[in-house]
């Protein structure tokens, strides 16, 4: 009998727009007794498994276990429809009943769609496992298998292992070549991308629009755009590869946006039709906020008339990348209002913002709500994202217990630096190389940015005599060059210290020329140590380098101040004056009840004031009591001491207490940042206001945090 008799209702399939329909024809199957008739029975799976919906799926199973022995065409079905759905990892469970089964085997077909679902997990070794049934079952040499173990091996970026199996292939075509390409491009490799393509065009195997995407995304990631505007090139004397080929198009547009050439990737995006794609608009949005060009991004992103979730993302991380950290956050706010659930890149960007400015109680809220815990410790980009976000809002323990909970085989450097660099920040430097040196026993090699972190740890606690030797160690046991970042470190080290000649001696020792960062270390240890002999030289160097920055003039007249040297020190402000140069406004912020409240230094335009007043007033009534006596060392202005008194009592840092004091709970611990470094005053403040109060104060200044509780400092007063 031919399969439509032994079902007429079988065509019916075909025509079936909704899923209720074909449940019609399943009713109809039944009634006429076809319910066993394995040929039935395998389209309706088929139908259902590969529609798309999870519904679909479902129903097929209950359809699967009414059969009793399903032959390999179900069981491949079944294995291909949950290799496509939300949860791959039951096409690994059909598999297993399929090899369980008597006189069931896999073929070339089963293993395609088994190793797609593999490729969607979190995991490697399952697909290992399967690439050995395939050698097992001899399949190894199979055109179609070896594709998509190439395609599961490059999406878990073990380009190696996809490598052996490209060379191993008797047979190699189009796909082949492209999923090569385009994996090296995943793990930003574009020489073997490049090399391989050329070996494509030896072969004789013309490329498609797919092998340019490849190759386009493979050198995108690169500063030199020589390669990608040949491969553009190339690709406009094909015209029928790009003619009416979107996808190429964004492809083109996103390497231009990505290389910094704004003015090529609008021309690119400018000659798209008018229905431009999210993706291209994406990649616009990000090529000028990598520029630095966020009002260009926003007006691109204005001009949209659907934004997806990729646009969003690309503002947002082009708010927070370029330090406008109170726009993302703006931005995200609106996002979330319209509904839109965020993805891991785009908490990771707003988790970033709410480092930037310590948001903390704003990062706790999209921890809970969106982060849940398995996601966490699974996660290695979110996971580094929350700790970074935890160490720079004042909870250096909460990062700790972060790190500690993710497994010791997902750790990346990334993830170390990161904890490291948080302990640094918070000056717990034996904690920071107890991180490291757990890194290194792992078998994870420090890198550059290692090395900064590390150091810094090391310069906030004193800890000389170990900076010195991980400072030698980068080239004699792990051949890193030292860069100027890690010089700084060093010169702030030794500085600190007092090792003002050794400083000197280091920078004058370097084969590059001093930046500002570097000369400013030495400054700011000379500031520290009262030595105005090598302060002047380095003063003198940052003026030279940067002679319209306020704050070189202030910290050399603060050094000059702090030694007596009135005369001088009142020249060097009459000098920013003369020059028309203005000293950077210091400011302070704190967060209540999800709200970054700002103050400047004796401003007066806070809503709560009165309250401030009275508290400041407060405050230094109960410094007076305790025996405090005001630092107006640094207050240059030729006024006199009451005055100078008053204006240390109004610096940004003081009135965000004051406020912090009247709007929190008794016992609660006070947060807040500061973009100047803290004064003495401040500092010596602080600490007995902590007592005083009994709270716990965390400043997070320019440099590090302090954590002020019971008369005391984490810095140990060395900052």
């Amino acid at each position: 009998m031919l399969p439509f008799e032994i079902s007429p209702q079988l065509p019916l399939l075909e025509s079936c727009k909704t899923i209720k329909q074909a449940f019609q024809v399943h009713a109809q199957i039944i009634l006429n007794g076809f319910q066993h008739h394995v040929f039935p029975i395998s389209r309706l799976i088929s139908f259902f498994a590969l529609l798309g919906s999870e519904e679909g799926l479902n129903y097929s199973q209950i359809i699967f276990c009414q059969i009793e022995q399903p032959n390999q065409f179900i069981y491949n079905t079944m294995i291909r429809g949950f290799s496509h759905s939300k949860f791959p990892e039951k096409a690994l469970v059909f598999y297993s009943s399929m090899l369980h089964q008597v006189n069931q085997s896999p073929n070339n077909f089963t293993f395609p769609f088994l190793l797609n679902s593999c490729a969607r997990l979190s995991t490697l070794k399952p697909g290992i496992q399967v690439h050995s049934h395939i050698i097992k079952f001899g399949f190894d040499l199979d055109l179609y298998v070896g594709n998509a173990l190439m395609h599961f091996y490059s999406v878990f970026k073990h380009l190696n292992d996809a490598r052996i199996v490209f060379e191993g292939s008797l047979v190699r075509d189009l796909v082949s070549y492209n999923t090569m390409i385009n994996g090296y491009g995943l793990v930003g490799r574009p020489g073997p991308a490049l090399r391989l393509f050329r070996k494509m065009q030896e072969s004789g195997i013309v490329p498609d629009e797919f092998t340019f995407v490849a190759l386009l995304s493979a050198f995108s990631s690169l500063d030199d755009s020589r390669i990608g505007k040949q491969i553009h090139g190339f690709v406009y004397r094909n015209p029928s590869c790009v003619d009416s080929n979107g996808l190429l198009k964004a492809a083109i547009l996103d390497m231009y946006a990505k290389s910094g050439l704004m003015d090529l990737a609008d021309r690119v995006f400018s000659s798209m039709a008018s229905n431009k794609s999210t993706a291209a608009w994406s990649s616009m949005i990000s090529g000028y906020a990598r520029r630095g060009e966020t009002a260009a991004a926003r007006r691109m992103f204005d001009q949209m008339d659907r934004r997806d979730l990729i646009c969003w993302t690309a503002m947002i991380s082009g708010y927070s990348q370029s330090g406008q950290y109170s726009e993302a956050l703006e931005l995200f706010a609106q996002m979330e209002y319209l509904g839109i659930r965020p993805d891991e890149c785009t908490m990771a960007a707003v988790l970033s913002a709410c480092a930037g400015l310590g948001a903390l109680s704003l990062g706790e809220r999209l921890h809970g709500r969106y982060i849940g815990g398995e996601l966490c410790s699974q996660n290695i980009i979110l996971s580094t994202a929350l700790i970074d976000m935890y160490s720079k809002g004042g909870k250096i323990d909460s990062s700790l217990h972060m790190f500690h909970r993710i497994p010791k085989g997902l750790r990346t450097v990334s993830l170390f630096n990161s904890m490291i660099s948080g302990l640094a920040q918070h000056g717990l430097g034996k904690s920071a190389l107890a991180v490291f040196r757990e890194m290194e026993s792992v078998g994870l090699g420090p890198d550059s940015v290692s090395f900064v972190a590390v150091l810094s740890a090391c310069s906030h606690s004193g800890l000389i005599e170990e900076g010195k030797e991980l400072f030698r160690s980068m080239l004699d046991v792990y051949g890193i060059r030292p860069h100027k970042e890690h010089y700084g470190c060093m010169v702030d080290l030794l500085g600190r210290d007092g090792c003002l000649d050794e400083a000197y001696d280091l920078i004058r020792s370097m084969p590059f020329e001093a930046n500002s960062v570097i000369w400013r270390a030495l400054l700011g240890a000379c500031k520290l140590h009262g030595n105005v002999k090598i302060g002047e030289v380095a003063a003198q160097k940052l003026i030279e380098l940067e002679p319209d920055h306020g704050a070189h003039y202030v910290l050399l007249s603060n050094m000059l101040a702090n030694t007596n040297k009135w005369e001088q020190a009142v020249r060097v402000r009459k000098l920013m004056e003369d020059k028309g140069i203005q000293k950077p406004p210091g400011w302070s912020y704190t967060e209540f009840q999800g709200t970054i409240h700002w103050f400047l230094a004796s401003d007066k335009s806070h809503l709560q004031d009165k309250r401030i007043e009275s508290m400041l007033h407060d405050m230094a009534m109960q410094l007076k009591s305790a025996g405090y006596v005001p630092n107006t060392a640094q207050v240059v202005f030729d006024i006199d001491e009451e005055e100078k008194e008053t204006v240390v009592s109004y610096h940004s840092e003081k009135l965000a207490l004051a406020f912090g004091l009247v709007n929190s709970s008794t016992g609660e611990t006070i947060r807040i940042m500061k973009n100047l470094r803290v004064c003495g005053d401040c500092h010596s403040a602080f600490k007995l206001l902590s007592k005083i109060y009994c709270r716990e104060i965390i400043v997070r200044d320019a440099s590090r945090f302090h954590h002020f509780k019971n008369g005391c400092c984490s810095c140990k007063d060395f900052w």
